[in-house]
């Protein structure tokens, strides 16, 4: 599968011709030289410095893609240095439409133009009365409606070009600076007419400042640090977030097969296919191979996989390179890129992911992006268009090079990786390309986007060390879930650099910490229940605490209890528990049904204080021991009624009893009450703590019929009812 996307490279660059006499803002600032320094000022906030953490100083081959200038460019000693022939157009920052944007991608990280609205740069060049330009544009495709810029004089020579990029806009649709963010930002050094062509000689920019406007705090904002006639500019931080970071998440084919897509092995990708490919070799970079037909322009590397969730596994990552040169043009050498297509369940129309550039060598390096960021499909993907994220995705394919030529390609790996994950605790590793002694960082997570509120400072004022710098990230009482990380670095001259980490971290809960323990028994007896069972807690140095709760309506503590009593057959499970693990707590509680949960309470490094197993329900029965005793010995109809008999007592007096009597017969009818004045001697015989004069006799008005007549006893102090006495049926003549 391949599409000829060489248009869009070259709208890309196209080269608006100029005349040579057009002027546009100029505003030199002249060489600066070392010298003794009258007066410090913070350096200002510049775009690659902030984006990047890593300024165009042209020190490192990373600070300028030499693919995207149209003529030969290239880094070496400190400066960028492009030969001086009709288009010598250098994008600053790039981007091509129709590609998924990674890396140092405009569309992933376009330049804020209400932030930086100055360009500084310094250039030595040896033409006279020549012209250079600046173009941006708003749009990945770079159409002259989206785009913008002016022209400006060049100086032979040294110089140092300085220009606020918001006082004119007279190029293209002449769309001014700050209107909208900028993803394409090109630099044209000499600008060369016609007849000119290849002049045979080199351009060299020493560095390139897009920053923001001199103010009070910063008059010189256009310079870089260092030591200059009467001021000095001391640097700001060029901060990177090392880690977490997309390749520390867990290896789709690690994970499935126990070993990373490495080509250098060939055990590791022996399940691995190809089509319209012929390998040529492996070796320790991985395997050596080219275009081949039937379809030479569509090489294909078949991935073994299991059926696997899109949205765990979403960070695509290859490293690859090929020989020749940067070329997405349709003809043998051009279609430098790479493309996925996957299958997902449920439809069996594959999904065709969008162009992936690929660099040449010295430009190329591991490729990383999240096919989940944006929508990863082709413009002209097959319909239905069912994209990665939140699909089951049952297969994969990677095609490496879309060149119709035979180029050779190299392939080391190909990863899908989750994101990065951690219990506990993690490591936040970060460092400053512009290290000063006493910089300090501040280290902030939260579960919302980069930028947005509600970050959560795990860390400040820690004293920076130049090189990577180590913060542990603890969740402690932070709930489980997935963490996005800022840093901010401070220098002492009060400048500020705050960046995020490419990847976001899944922080689960350390429970190794945390007690362990089983309520084993709950047993209720008439006043409360008794509670047995075990805890142990490997941070305690003197028994583990468990609090016990009812939890029959609401929460309600019943108290806490250390563990002191032998349970050998916890020592036996767990070894470094003490031999005394158990525990038992008896407490009052009212008569009824209860819930009863038992927790133990972490001491140290633990998270949560854990319910200790499952909880118990358990029954407290009344305590009738204080309530009163008694009998209804006898009903013995009499003329208009019935005299009732019997005995009654009450443990929490000595004083006579009353007992109430009612007919419930047809509902209840209360007959009165008498207390007790009879001597009883059997009774007493029986309850030795009963007083003598026990018995009752009450004679009670009654129709005639059968009646069912009831004694109860009336309780005194501590008990809990009246309690019948007995019943008696009798009927009345």
């Amino acid at each position: 599968m391949r599409r000829t996307v060489g248009g869009r490279f070259v709208v890309g660059l196209v080269v608006t011709a100029l005349a040579v006499g057009t002027l546009g803002v100029v505003a030199g600032t002249g060489g600066a030289s070392p010298a003794h320094a009258a007066t410090a000022e913070p350096e200002a906030p510049d775009f690659a410095s902030d984006t990047y953490g890593d300024a165009w100083d042209y020190t490192d081959s990373s600070d300028f893609n030499t693919d995207f200038s149209m003529t030969p460019a290239t880094v070496a000693g400190g400066a960028l240095k492009v030969a001086l022939a009709r288009g010598d157009a250098l994008f600053l920052v790039h981007s091509i439409s129709g590609s998924l944007p990674a890396g140092r991608d405009g569309a992933l990280q376009p330049v804020d133009t209400a932030k930086y609205t100055h360009l500084t740069f310094s250039m030595d060049q040896p033409l006279a009365k020549h012209i250079g330009a600046v173009y941006w544009f708003s749009c990945r495709e770079q159409t002259a409606a989206c785009g913008g810029g002016f022209t400006f004089s060049t100086v032979q020579g040294p110089h140092v070009y300085d220009f606020d990029l918001t006082a004119k806009s007279n190029l293209l649709a002449g769309v001014p600076w700050k209107s909208a963010e900028m993803v394409v930002f090109r630099l044209d050094p000499v600008v060369l007419a016609e007849s000119e062509g290849d002049t045979g000689k080199t351009a060299a920019i020493d560095w390139v400042r897009l920053h923001a406007a001199p103010d009070a705090t910063h008059p010189h904002a256009g310079m870089p640090p260092g030591s200059y006639d009467g001021y000095t500019v001391t640097p700001r931080p060029q901060l990177v977030v090392d880690s977490p970071n997309q390749t520390q998440g867990q290896d789709l084919a690690t994970a499935q097969a126990g070993r990373p897509w490495n080509f250098a092995s060939a055990g590791a990708t022996a399940k691995v296919t190809y089509s319209n490919t012929q390998l040529l070799s492996r070796d320790a970079t991985g395997i050596n191979a080219r275009n081949a037909g039937p379809n030479q322009n569509d090489p294909q590397v078949h991935l073994p996989v299991s059926d696997f969730p899109g949205s765990t596994y979403h960070y695509l990552q290859f490293d690859m390179q090929y020989d020749g040169p940067f070329d997405l043009s349709g003809s043998p050498g051009g279609g430098k890129m790479a493309r996925v297509i996957w299958n997902v369940s449920g439809n069996g129309t594959p999904q065709i992911g969008n162009d992936i550039l690929t660099y040449s060598t010295g430009n190329q390096s591991e490729v990383s992006l999240d096919l989940t960021a944006s929508d990863p499909l082709d413009e002209d993907a097959i319909a239905p268009k069912l994209g990665w994220a939140g699909r089951t995705i049952t297969g994969v394919r990677f095609d490496p090079n879309e060149d119709p030529g035979q180029a050779t390609w190299h392939l080391r790996s190909v990863h899908l990786r989750a994101d990065p994950t951690a219990t506990g605790v993690t490591n936040v590793t970060f460092h400053d390309n512009a290290w000063v002694q006493g910089t300090t960082a501040e280290v902030a997570v939260g579960t919302g986007a980069p930028g947005s509120a509600g970050y959560t400072k795990i860390a400040s004022g820690v004293a920076v060390a130049q090189g990577v710098n180590s913060v542990p990230f603890r969740l402690g009482s932070l709930p489980a879930g997935k963490y996005s990380v800022q840093v901010t670095l401070r220098h002492p001259d009060g400048s500020t650099a705050t960046s995020y980490a490419n990847a976001p971290v899944v922080m689960k809960a350390d429970t190794s910490h945390d007690p362990v323990g089983r309520l084993d028994s709950a047993s209720g007896t008439t006043s409360g229940v008794t509670m047995t069972g075990w805890a142990y807690d490997p941070d305690a140095t003197a028994g583990t605490q468990v609090r016990v709760y009812d939890q029959t309506s609401g929460s309600r503590s019943l108290g806490t209890v250390t563990t002191s009593i032998a349970r050998p057959d916890v020592q036996r499970v767990y070894p470094a528990a003490p031999a005394n693990s158990g525990w038992s707590l008896t407490v009052p509680l009212t008569a009824g049904n209860h819930t009863i949960c038992a927790y133990g309470l972490n001491q140290g490094a633990g998270t949560t204080n854990p319910l200790l197993g499952g909880c118990r329900s358990v029954t407290v029965a009344a305590d009738t021991s204080h309530d009163p005793d008694g009998r209804l010995d006898s009903a013995t109809a009499v003329s208009g009624g019935a005299t009732l008999t019997g005995w009654a007592w009450d443990r929490d007096t000595t004083d006579p009893l009353a007992v109430a009597f009612y007919d419930q017969t047809s509902g209840t009818r209360s007959l009165g009450r008498v207390t007790t004045t009879l001597p009883r001697a059997d009774v007493r015989a029986v309850y030795p703590g009963a007083p003598l004069n026990s018995g009752y006799s009450r004679t009670v008005t009654l129709a005639p019929g059968t009646h069912k007549v009831c004694a109860y006893g009336i309780n005194v102090g501590q008990g809990t009812t009246n309690p019948l006495l007995g019943c008696r049926s009798v009927t009345v003549r």
